[in-house]
């Protein structure tokens, strides 16, 4: 399931579907969330996931919103509203000025107003993020919660064979595994204790067995919840 530029499923959630493409150097995810027949939730949509969409997923009526995970991904949100110039576009207080300032109008503070989401689903906003980080979270006591994080954690399953990325991401600290990266926690986190005291209370307020990150793999096991305990203990 790695093939890039196309939608996959995600194990025991069907309404939730992710796909890999590189921008730039490094693999980054999209993720789409079905809200109701022809209702979805984009989150980070790229440019080269948009081909795919259209032929397995667009119907005349459908109607998408999107959420920019933080102020950083917004590359490829373009592209789409060409095809869809009605979507709504959310983002959290911190990332808004700085989204309209790149030139998206009407951004919705996520904090006054939330889009539509399935039953189960909620927004969580981590504090201490220099660019507004926005997850989200899906309670499953079928087959455990999601969590759908933006750049906190990362999860390549190897280093990149590109020699530009493999020696940043050496640097960095960003792989291979599930790995909280020196840039987010040097660069991109602005108030490292109040992250900490807020991840770990969510983790065990969630116990998420699925999470699907920014960068990275999906990652889909019972451990989940205390390898993010070790990690946000460790390296924050």
């Amino acid at each position: 399931m790695n093939v890039k530029n196309t939608w996959h499923p995600v194990d025991g959630h069907p309404e939730i579907f992710y796909g890999h493409y590189i921008v730039p150097n490094f693999m980054s995810n999209s993720i789409a969330v079905q809200v109701a027949e022809h209702e979805w939730l984009l989150i980070s949509p790229g440019e080269p996931m948009l081909k795919d969409w259209q032929e397995r997923f667009a119907k005349p009526d459908t109607k998408i919103s999107i959420i920019f995970p933080n102020h950083y991904h917004h590359l490829g949100v373009n592209a789409w509203l060409e095809h869809y110039p009605d979507a709504a576009l959310y983002a959290s207080q911190r990332a808004v000025d700085a989204l309209i300032g790149k030139g998206f109008a009407h951004v919705t503070d996520l904090e006054y107003e939330q889009p539509a989401l399935p039953v189960g689903y909620s927004v969580l906003i981590p504090p201490g993020h220099r660019g507004g980080d926005v997850w989200l979270a899906k309670q499953d006591a079928a087959q455990g919660s999601v969590w759908i994080t933006c750049d906190s954690f990362m999860n390549y399953a190897r280093l990149s064979n590109q020699p530009v990325a493999r020696i940043l991401q050496r640097a960095m600290k960003t792989a291979p595994g599930l790995k909280i990266s020196h840039l987010v926690k040097y660069l991109l986190i602005d108030d490292k204790r109040e992250f900490k005291r807020w991840a770990l209370k969510q983790v065990e307020h969630d116990q998420p067995k699925t999470m699907i990150p920014s960068h990275g793999v999906v990652e889909q096991d019972e451990d989940l919840p205390q390898r993010l305990r070790m990690l946000l203990e460790e390296r924050m």
